[in-house]
This record gives C-alpha cells, sequence and structure tokens, in this order.
C-alpha cells in the first residue's frame, strides 16, 4: 500500500496556464495531442486563449484534460495510488486516470456527457456554495427557494443547484443573515433532479463503451465506495443526478490508509479540504510547485515520513 491519492476537481477553477505541467512532459504532450485529435478541440490553445473556459461543454473537457494529462506526466514517477478520487466531473477524469479508458474513448465520453447535460439544463441555472450552516437550515432554504443539494462537502459545507433568480434570491438572504455563500462559476446544476433526464442516455453511452480494468479503485461520488469496472455505468452515470457525497469519499479515503493526497489542478479546492479535516493526512495541489521535479520530491519525500 502506497499511501497515496489521487484527486481529480471540478469544474471552477479554469486558467490559461492549467496545462502548464502536463506540457513538461513528452507523453503528456502526446496524450494532449491525441485528445485534441478526438475531441475535435485543441485544449491547450482554448485554455491560454482565456476565452469561454467556464462554459459547461469547455469546462468538461478542459478539466478533464488537465487532469489526465497531468497523471500522464507524473504517473511513471510516482508510486501506485492506493485509489482516485474526483469531484464532479472530476470522477470522470479519475476513472481515466486509473485506466478505465484510453483516449480515444474519453474523446467521445467527455464531450457527449457535456452535451447530454446541456440538453436537459434549465436556462439561466447555476450552484450555490454555503458555508456555516447545518443540514436542517440547508433543507430550509432548499424549499425556500425551490433550490436541490447536489454536493455535501462537510456538516456544514455544501453546494446547491437551481435557476439563477433563485440563487440570486437565496444569496442575498443567506449573506443577509451574516453567513458565507458564494454564486459558483458554472451553468449547470449539476447532480440534482433538474438533470435526470441525461442521467439514461449517459448510462447507455458507458455501457456500449466498456470499461478497462481498473490500475487501483476510484470511489463513487454518491456514496463514497470503490468502484469496478463492471458498475462505473450505473454510478457515474447516477451522479449526473444526484448529490456527491464529498465528505463520503474524503472519509473512505482517510479509512483505506491514506495520508498524501495529490489534487492535480487546476485549484486548490479539495487539497484544502483535506487540509480542513484536521487529521493526519498531506495535501498539496500541483499547482503549489513550479516543476514536475518538485512535486515527485515532495510526495516522495512526505510518504517516506509519513
Amino acid at each position: 500500500m502506497s499511501g497515496l491519492a489521487i484527486a481529480c476537481p471540478g469544474q471552477g477553477a479554469q486558467h490559461p496556464q492549467m496545462f502548464d505541467f502536463a506540457l513538461q512532459s513528452d507523453a503528456a504532450r502526446d496524450w494532449l495531442a491525441e485528445y485534441a485529435a478526438a475531441t475535435g478541440v485543441d485544449v491547450v490553445a482554448l485554455a491560454t486563449s482565456g476565452e469561454d473556459l467556464f462554459s459547461n461543454r469547455n469546462a468538461q473537457l478542459l478539466i478533464c484534460g488537465a487532469a489526465i494529462a497531468t497523471w500522464t506526466a507524473l504517473q511513471e514517477r510516482l508510486p501506485q495510488p492506493e485509489l482516485f478520487i474526483g469531484y464532479s466531473v472530476g470522477e470522470l477524469a479519475a476513472y481515466g486516470c486509473a485506466g478505465a479508458w484510453k483516449v480515444k474513448e474519453l474523446g467521445l465520453l467527455v464531450p457527449q456527457r457535456a452535451l447530454l447535460m446541456d440538453q436537459v439544463a434549465p436556462k439561466n441555472a447555476g450552484m450555490l456554495a454555503i458555508k456555516g450552516l447545518g443540514m436542517a437550515e440547508i433543507d430550509g432554504i432548499c424549499k425556500r427557494y425551490h433550490l436541490e443539494l447536489a454536493i455535501i462537502n462537510s456538516e456544514d459545507h455544501f453546494v446547491l443547484g437551481g435557476v439563477r433568480d433563485d440563487i440570486e434570491s437565496a444569496l442575498l438572504a443567506i449573506t443577509t443573515d451574516g453567513h458565507w455563500c458564494k454564486a459558483l462559476d458554472v451553468a449547470i446544476p449539476s447532480h440534482t433532479s433538474f438533470m435526470r433526464s441525461a442521467v439514461q442516455p449517459f448510462h447507455h453511452l458507458l455501457k456500449v463503451t466498456p470499461a478497462h480494468a481498473l490500475v487501483a479503485p476510484v470511489l463513487a461520488g454518491i456514496n463514497g465506495l470503490s468502484e469496478s469496472e463492471r458498475t462505473i455505468a450505473d454510478t457515474l452515470s447516477a451522479q449526473i443526478a444526484e448529490p456527491v457525497r464529498w465528505q463520503d469519499c474524503m472519509n473512505t479515503t482517510l479509512e483505506r490508509g491514506v495520508t498524501v493526497v495529490l489534487e492535480l489542478g487546476p485549484g486548490r479546492t479539495l487539497s484544502r479540504m483535506f487540509d480542513e479535516l484536521n487529521v493526519a493526512v498531506e495535501a498539496r495541489s500541483v499547482e503549489d510547485f513550479r516543476t514536475l521535479d518538485g512535486i515527485v520530491n515532495w510526495v516522495e519525500t512526505r510518504l517516506a515520513t509519513t
């Protein structure tokens, strides 16, 4: 057991330099060229342009491309992970990192997931992050403002989904009461019943795109349990319209004896949430470093001392 977990983030932190680590590696550059051919989108050029990085389709292509390419750059230099975890669309990237699909298959799955979600999402929708309130209060907010629970990050950190008008009304009331909340730069109310009509088509697509054997377990976002290639279609499609229980994923990660978590980026959201647990696990994002060598040295040093 290596004690290492690899974490793949969701949408929200895209930026023009998000492929810098991958571009330090010949293997990752080759993978990105294949990904561009398979998807019809040069994600490196898209990111570098800095334009339209947060539309649903572009965001999913960028997030999955960056996570898997960065792991491609690192995987031969790091110990075999104990497991992979992914947040929202990052779960699809986590399966890609674990070897479930080759790049041509991912070139079909990633844009089709985004397309199916775009087709069923209500217009002018989004997501709202809230901290400092408990589940009972969140239930009340959902009922009052016609929002739905989308992600459980901790006992007092949640993400809700719904239409923008309702989100703005809830945001104003919550901040007026002195609590922290933020409208996220996401245009799709993922992981809510608003997206239910996209589940079955994506489930069918996953069924006809068989997964290869995983090199390490991947945790399902809807329950925090490890999945095999035989059950990916069920859980990965279900999470489009069911809440992501990230708190459960983090707890399972710790229960598996993980002592080091490396977030593949972009952003530092997942590593920060592990830090907030105040437990004996070291978590950092690749974006805390400047080079691949720096990442590898940190992982090896921390694994040797924990």
